[in-house]
């Protein structure tokens, strides 16, 4: 967020707090007193919803009013903005968010202090991770960081792009791309990043430039984020692209690098506090389960719960933040007891945060949503498998009356690719599975929608003609 008081260019827009003036490609907005100093407190707290409480106080110190005067400056801000954009959102029941993208004016957005203010435990056991893709970006043209949801993708991806911002030379801008839902608003989206008419071509402004652009979150326009990347790539030879998406975007020269889960205890050796704490998923964990200010410590009565927590949530820092928020609530014992069930119990994210990052099936239904219904038909019935499965058990058991087997692997192959679906390292014949997390979230799919007990009897005929 911008500090109070700094000049700040978002879309076609630039705001001078001192001046207290708005202007749209150099013009002055008109906007009552009201309205200007309403939108100093969203901008100021860009990306944050801000209380309607909060506002009423900034807005109308020392002074009772309803809060449909709010609504009502609200609604005239957002008129003065124009329509083309959503700048302000509505977060219902809690306040509203300025939404769009900010930056200095006529310079790149500067990230070079950037890895210094993230939370230094949203990085645990991160280090190798980041210097590996510090290394490729300014070697690679396009790059995507592909993981499943809650595995720290945009986290990771700032830490890189705030790493690199020297090499191109603070030239460096960064498109949340979540709130961006159609296609077509794609383009225009990076024009008003780079400070361009939403009509621009965002490829000819950048073409003599050398600039990183971060495309965060691209899993669902991967479509036309390719198509963009593409073309970007072509027009603008000095530009480097580095994205994060569940899914590789599958463009031209694209270099694609899968994160993956924070190391965990092994399950076969007896929890030991010193060396247990060694491992980056428990470090995770401890490290949250003490930010509330309450004391946290592994000692023995405690390191076997604590291993396995970790395990059950298999190594995913979104999953673990969660449950070590609610550590000092049920207590580690009780809370790997609640595991079972741990939709119910990680539910409990940072207000901040994108509503899909709120709760851990939250995450979950958005990379569903996004499935076609025979991919989620596919991911519903392998949830019946306890552990790994190879190919042939998966098709056996993910066909149906509504999927022939000759299209189950090709649903497969694309589960695999939107990281639903892991494969297991060191088998001599390829071995798939579903994470811990993923397949709890299935299995209840699978039992709502009654297909259960015959995706039972496929997989006990399957282990039976063996």
């Amino acid at each position: 967020m911008p500090a109070a008081g700094a000049e700040v260019v978002f879309g076609e827009f630039r705001l001078v707090p001192q001046a207290r003036t708005l202007y749209r490609q150099d013009r002055p907005v008109r906007l009552s007193g009201r309205a200007f100093d309403l939108l100093l407190a969203l901008v100021e707290r860009a990306g944050a919803v801000v209380g309607k409480d909060e506002l009423i106080a900034r807005v109308w110190p020392h002074t009772v009013v309803e809060e449909g005067n709010l609504r009502v400056h609200v609604g005239a801000l957002r008129k003065a903005l124009g329509d083309d954009q959503p700048y302000v959102e509505n977060v219902v029941g809690r306040g509203y968010c300025f939404v769009a993208p900010l930056r200095m004016p006529a310079v790149a957005q500067p990230l070079t202090d950037l890895a210094a203010a993230l939370p230094l435990q949203r990085l645990t056991g991160r280090d190798a991770v980041l210097a590996q893709l510090a290394a490729q970006v300014p070697a690679q043209r396009l790059l995507t960081i592909v993981g499943p949801g809650g595995m720290g993708k945009s986290v990771v991806a700032l830490a890189v792009a705030a790493r690199v911002a020297a090499v191109f030379d603070g030239a460096v801008y960064c498109a949340d791309l979540a709130g961006v839902m159609a296609p077509a608003q794609l383009s225009a989206t990076v024009a008003r990043l780079l400070g361009l008419a939403a009509d621009a071509n965002p490829g000819h402004w950048l073409r003599p430039h050398r600039a990183l652009l971060v495309l965060d979150g691209c899993e669902h326009l991967v479509d036309a984020v390719a198509a963009l990347a593409e073309r970007l790539l072509l027009e603008a030879p000095r530009v480097h692209i580095l994205a994060t998406s569940r899914e590789p975007l599958r463009a031209e020269g694209e270099w694609v690098y899968r994160l993956a889960p924070l190391a965990l205890p092994p399950a076969d050796d007896v929890p030991v506090p010193a060396q247990l704490a060694a491992y980056p998923s428990v470090q995770l964990f401890a490290e949250r389960a003490g930010a509330d200010g309450g004391a946290f410590a592994i000692d023995a009565g405690n390191a076997a719960a604590v291993a396995d927590i970790c395990r059950r949530l298999d190594g995913i820092p979104l999953a673990l933040e969660l449950a070590a928020g609610r550590a000092a609530f049920f207590g580690v014992h009780e809370l790997a007891l609640r595991l079972s069930d741990c939709f119910a119990v990680l539910t409990r994210g940072r207000r901040t945060a994108l509503p899909r990052h709120q709760t851990l099936r939250a995450t979950l239904d958005w990379s569903y949503d996004l499935l076609t219904h025979s991919e989620q038909a596919v991911l519903r019935r392998l949830a019946v498998f306890g552990g790994g499965f190879t190919l042939e058990a998966a098709v056996a058991v993910g066909q149906g009356t509504d999927l022939p087997a000759a299209a189950v692997a090709e649903r497969i192959a694309n589960l695999t690719a939107k990281s639903l679906i892991g494969i297991e390292p060191a088998h001599a014949t390829v071995q798939y599975r579903l994470l811990r997390t993923t397949r709890s979230y299935a299995l209840e799919k699978l039992q709502a929608s009654g297909e259960e007990p015959g995706a039972a009897r496929a997989a006990l005929a399957w282990e039976l003609a063996q």
